[in-house]
């Protein structure tokens, strides 16, 4: 009897750990005689569409990283229409600042990174803190690729990413690029 008494409470443990995770309201559940609320998981502002270029119903807005060491991003951007490579990024929450001199002609930062204050380090470079006054650093700054279809083949932006056209089914990426690795991004 107390090892099936002991099994129900594990059985209704993981049930309700289960449904936590599920999100949607928030589940409650009586265990020892009083409720324990478990809060819902919060629903994100942006709508989080698929994680594939494949699969995305408008513009892939793929984001790397790299050295900054910042968590990609993988979002569909849903439109019909055709779209500025900025209107795709700001669908999908990612904001960009250019530079001083130049405006929205260079990609300085994403997301705030790299940051103004914590130096980036290059490996074959003195360590180099980006100001976004003038153009970046020749061995670390963003590049901006458009591809025409989930297998196409990247090419670098043609112009900023306020007049950047892309239509539905063509992906853009941004990818931080030091002197030693310029390859268009993965995926």
């Amino acid at each position: 009897m107390r090892r099936t008494a002991t099994a129900l409470v594990l059985a209704a443990a993981v049930a309700l750990a289960l449904a936590g995770c599920a999100g949607g309201s928030s589940p409650s559940a009586t265990i020892g005689g009083s409720p324990e609320v478990i809060p819902a998981t919060p629903s994100p502002t942006i709508s989080l569409a698929p994680a594939t270029a494949a699969s995305c119903d408008g513009v892939f807005v793929t984001v790397q990283f790299g050295i900054l060491r910042a968590a990609d991003v993988n979002l569909c951007a849903k439109t019909t229409e055709p779209i500025t490579a900025a209107a795709a990024l700001d669908k999908v929450g990612v904001s960009v600042a250019g530079t001083q001199k130049y405006g929205d002609q260079v990609v300085c930062r994403v997301n705030g990174v790299p940051s103004a204050s914590k130096p980036i380090d290059v490996p074959g470079h003195d360590p180099y803190t980006e100001t976004c006054a003038s153009m970046p650093a020749a061995y670390a700054y963003w590049a901006v690729w458009v591809r025409d279809s989930p297998t196409g083949t990247w090419d670098y932006a043609a112009s900023s990413i306020t007049t950047q056209q892309l239509k539905p089914g063509q992906t853009l990426g941004l990818k931080f690029t030091t002197g030693t690795d310029t390859a268009p991004p993965q995926g």
